[in-house]
């Protein structure tokens, strides 16, 4: 397990440094490594316990990281970028807010909630920036 909290460290790291930066590249390549590290995880889980619940689990964040495929499309401030972005990090606070559940109700070890915190703030950080016009807007 201690190699997992490692990425799962580094992940946070880099998602941090891209709210700060307001990089949206970095911030998406956190939660995209984030999102596979829970998907193995739990696919590990379900193949010892056979449990559907980390199935369930294991999809849901195929679902984060298929949202945060990092990508290098400029971000043109028009209104339905802002849209995208707003219902995307809505997905990810939700998807991480569940994530604080899930580590309170299975074996995953507890410094993982924080983590899931973390991951379940930034976005809202992301939102606020986006839709107060502090993110560089940029053209192709």
């Amino acid at each position: 397990m201690l190699p997992q909290i490692i990425v799962a460290s580094i992940c946070c790291l880099l998602t941090l440094y891209g709210v700060f930066k307001k990089n949206r590249i970095f911030f998406n390549l956190g939660y995209f490594i984030f999102g596979l590290v829970v998907v193995f995880s739990e696919l590990g889980f379900f193949a010892q316990n056979q449990q559907s619940i980390h199935l369930a689990t294991a999809f849901l964040w195929m679902i984060q990281s298929s949202l945060t495929l990092p990508n290098k499309i400029p971000y043109d401030g028009s209104k339905l970028a802002k849209s995208a972005a707003i219902k995307i990090y809505v997905c990810l606070a939700l998807i991480n807010v569940f994530g604080v559940y899930i580590v309170r109700v299975t074996d995953v070890p507890n410094v993982a909630q924080y983590f899931h915190i973390l991951l379940a703030v930034l976005p809202l950080v992301g939102m606020y920036l986006i839709l107060n016009n502090k993110v560089e807007i940029t053209s192709r």
